[in-house]
């Protein structure tokens, strides 16, 4: 390769002169104009304030659209004594836009109603700035539209038919619209296909392009493309207008000067990214239309799961224990935009839960990882979920023996009799009976050995005294309330549960309902199982799981 060295050196040496001025310059306080005053940033406040929006339209749109605002606000907030830059973040999608709020990434929004009240379910110290003023009301209006020539006249015409909505928390292009329709009899059961589009703009042009019947969207939007477009409404909604919101713990004076300076705006030219005529004071009950709306929309497409499992323990117990954790996960779904609700099914034995899984009559099951591994033999597209995390990522099963028992060690099992939980259990039977084989005791060593079914009963048969010893989860034992007349010998690890979907449950669904558990950090429905976090992929167990189950075959076929 040839390479002209002079022409390189004579080129850097430009590129030096070029930038050694811009380098100086940069050195240089930073200042914002403010008509004849002249307001200088300290190094101190580099960080500056972070204003929040998403982008409903194309992120390049809202930024043009956007940035004499974002100056303004800058210049203003200069004028009442608060020399800070202001940096505009736009968010592509509502959940990551509601998580900056409720987490204080953000120091101030503009939102729109649901948004709103999903982050302050998320963190109820966030704070009402402003809402914005339509010609002095607090509404607007939400709009479905089909294509100019369509021969749907009203909603009810849409039988049938496949349409669009906006995002997922969207205000109007998904909620008011679908309680609209609730209460006109319809739910997504009615459509040929519901899909979520995301921006407004992307729902005009599927509608315009004769891909979806009808569309859901804001009024702006519809005004803007109903004659480039050739659309017509068929039903227009009230909404109220969206919702200026600041952070926990911004600092009251920024606060102060950040609402003054926004009841204060009345620039046309700067009101014409948000369409209206200023800001008004703000109440969070002026928002309760939206929750009511928000009920009323769960009817639209509301998802009836079936959660399974095997009666490990009580039937009451399980159900007291898990139903905690299913609303926990039905609320993270709601933040995701999902609506769903779960039946709970215990089941006699391990085999009618994979059975369940079969045949679809359980959506959502919690399988001990042998369980999943008998279960993976018979149905290759089952789909883990999550993993119990118990600090580790395993959880513990347990030997125990009454108190009074002369007996210490493994070996001193020798000539007792030993109670199991369940003939399909990780920590029940198939891990301790591996232990035992391990440390060379078998069946034949033992006076007797029996399945009982549950854990709870294997804790009390021990503590009635029916067995010497047995082997069952640690979390049973430790809240069977027989401290006091059972103790363990010793303890073993084992992998966490693992929460299963069927085969053939929506895809994704399955990756929403990942990030869901995913994102619980120990709650306090989760302690009562042991449990701190959840985790995915899984730990990969199942060839150490697979080794127990195998070595407990000798456990009782032995020569």
């Amino acid at each position: 390769m040839h390479m002209n060295f002079s022409a390189d050196i004579c080129e850097r040496r430009f590129l030096y002169f070029l930038i050694l001025p811009v380098l100086f310059l940069s050195c240089l306080p930073v200042t914002a104009n403010s008509g004849n005053n002249l307001s200088t940033y300290s190094d101190t406040d580099a960080a500056g304030l972070t204003f929040g929006v998403y982008a409903h339209i194309r992120s390049t749109e809202i930024y043009k659209k956007f940035e004499p605002l974002r100056n303004y606000l800058e210049r203003s907030l200069a004028e009442h004594g608060i020399h800070k830059r202001v940096h505009m973040k736009i968010y592509t999608t509502y959940p990551e836009a509601i998580d900056a709020l409720a987490n204080g990434e953000v120091d101030f929004v503009r939102y729109g109603p649901v948004s709103y009240i999903l982050a302050k379910r998320k963190n109820q110290h966030i704070r009402l700035l402003a809402m914005e003023s339509n010609s002095g009301e607090k509404y607007f209006n939400g709009v479905i539209a089909v294509k100019t020539g369509s021969p749907i006249q009203s909603i009810t015409d849409l039988k049938g038919h496949r349409i669009a909505f906006g995002g997922r928390h969207s205000t109007t292009g998904r909620y008011l619209s679908q309680a609209a329709m609730v209460k006109s009899g319809l739910t997504a059961a009615d459509f040929a296909e519901v899909v979520y589009l995301g921006r407004h703009d992307k729902v005009a042009y599927a509608v315009a392009s004769g891909n979806y019947a009808a569309g859901a969207m804001n009024e702006n939007t519809f005004e803007k493309y109903k004659d480039v477009k050739n659309l017509r409404s068929i039903l227009s909604f009230a909404c109220v207008t969206k919702p200026w919101v600041a952070r926990k713990g911004l600092d009251a004076a920024i606060y102060d000067a950040l609402q003054a300076v926004l009841l204060a705006l009345k620039d046309p030219e700067l009101l014409k990214p948000l369409n209206r005529a200023g800001l008004m004071p703000a109440d969070d009950s002026d928002y309760d239309m939206i929750r009511e709306a928000m009920l009323l929309t769960r009817q639209f497409d509301e998802l009836q799961l079936t959660f399974g499992t095997y009666a490990s323990q009580r039937p009451g117990d399980i159900v007291t224990t898990i139903r905690p954790i299913l609303d926990v996960i039905a609320a993270g779904l709601e933040a995701e935009g999902v609506h769903a609700s779960f039946n709970i099914r215990i089941l006699r034995t391990h085999t009618e839960v994979i059975d369940g899984l079969s045949s679809g009559a359980i959506d959502i099951a919690r399988l001990g990882t042998a369980s999943y591994v008998m279960a993976k033999d018979r149905l290759s597209e089952l789909s883990v979920v999550a993993q119990e995390n118990s600090g580790s990522s395993r959880a513990e099963g347990v030997f125990i023996v009454r108190k009074d028992a002369p007996i210490y060690k493994l070996q001193d099992l020798h000539g007792k009799t030993l109670a199991f939980a369940n003939e399909h259990s990780t920590e029940g039977r198939y891990y301790p009976q591996a232990i035992l084989v391990r440390n060379g005791i078998t069946a034949k060593d033992l006076a007797g050995f029996s399945y009982l079914g549950r854990h709870d009963k294997v804790a009390f048969a021990v503590a009635a005294g029916n067995y010497d010893a047995g082997a069952l989860r640690s979390t049973v034992f430790e809240s069977s309330g027989l401290g006091d007349k059972v103790r363990t010998i010793m303890r073993f690890s084992i992998p966490g549960k693992l929460w299963i979907a069927r085969q053939g449950l929506n895809s994704d669904l399955v990756t929403q309902l990942r990030e869901v558990f995913k994102s619980l950090e120990q709650p306090p429905e989760l302690q009562v199982l042991g449990v701190s976090s959840f985790a995915y992929p899984p730990i990969d167990d199942f060839g150490q799981v697979r080794k127990a189950m195998a070595l407990s075959l000798d456990f009782r076929n032995v020569p």
